[in-house]
Parts: structure tokens; sequence; C-alpha cells
């Protein structure tokens, strides 16, 4: 909960920030990110969920030399199941990756180690979903996309 108090803090400020600077945009983080139909801007992704209440997701992950992460984006993330369950539910998809060959603007580099900060990441992958003001971490599920969601439902249902 207090997480979750901390993210709507950080959206809320944001978005004071943004009212407050009216002739200042956020600068837009433009790398490229390694999960189709994912973002990694979390300004853009906080925005989506104040505005239309969206679901989001969001997965702090080492792309290119973590196994597990590797392993949940192919088993789970790139599976028809999940891509048709996020489209459903209309889940905001927010990378927060943290590669070691591939090279991050100072900006996106910037964005995920605050990020990783305040949700107190410890390892990867790291996975939180947010609905309707409930919170939940998960990782990697055995079993597939079936598993995964049926797993991150039932926790939000707790």
């Amino acid at each position: 909960m207090k997480k979750l108090l901390l993210i709507l803090l950080f959206t809320f400020s944001l978005a004071g920030y943004v009212s407050a600077q009216e002739e200042k945009e956020i600068p837009k983080i433009t790398d490229k990110v390694s999960n189709e139909g994912w973002t990694n801007d979390a300004n853009e992704a906080f925005k989506l969920v104040e505005e239309k209440n969206y679901p989001i997701i969001l997965n702090f992950t080492g792309s290119d030399w973590c196994g597990w992460c590797k392993r949940i984006k192919s088993e789970i993330f790139d599976t028809d199941e999940f891509k048709t369950w996020v489209a459903d539910n209309n889940i905001i998809l927010l990378e927060l990756d943290f590669p070691k060959g591939v090279s991050q603007s100072d900006l996106l580099r910037s964005q995920n180690q605050y990020l990783a900060q305040e949700f107190q990441v410890r390892g990867y992958p790291t996975i939180f979903m947010i609905k309707d003001k409930k919170m939940v971490q998960t990782g990697y599920v055995k079993g597939g996309p079936k598993n995964w969601i049926e797993s991150v439902e039932a926790d939000l249902k707790n």
C-alpha cells in the first residue's frame, strides 16, 4: 500500500509540475523498447493511468542479461494469450529496463533508477500490476500465460 501511495504521489506531483510549467514540456523518452507493445516512458504511462483509470504493469527487467527476464518475455509476454488479455483489459505496459550491453539515454536511465528505488526493486524480473488502486508484486510464474494471468488476477482480488 505504501508503494501505491508513492506512485500516486509521483503521478499527482507530475501533474502539478506539468500544470505549473504550462509552457515547458516534460521531455519524452525516445529510446527503443525491447518488448513489442510496451512503453518505456513512465510519464506517458502514468498519464494514461490517471486520465483513463487503466491498469498498468511495470516490468523491471534486465532484458539483455537476466535469464529469468528473457524466460518471462518468451513464455508469457510474447504470447498471443497475454497480448489478447492486455488488449481486452486496456492494460498499459511499462518496461523499466536495466541492460548491460545496450546504451540508454540519461533520461531513461535516471527514470528507471528512480522508479526502481521507489519500488525497492531488489532483483529481476520484478513486476508490479496496479489496478483500481490495488497493487500486487509478481515475477516469473511457471505454466505460461494462463497461469501468470490467473495468479495476478487472484492477487488483485485479495
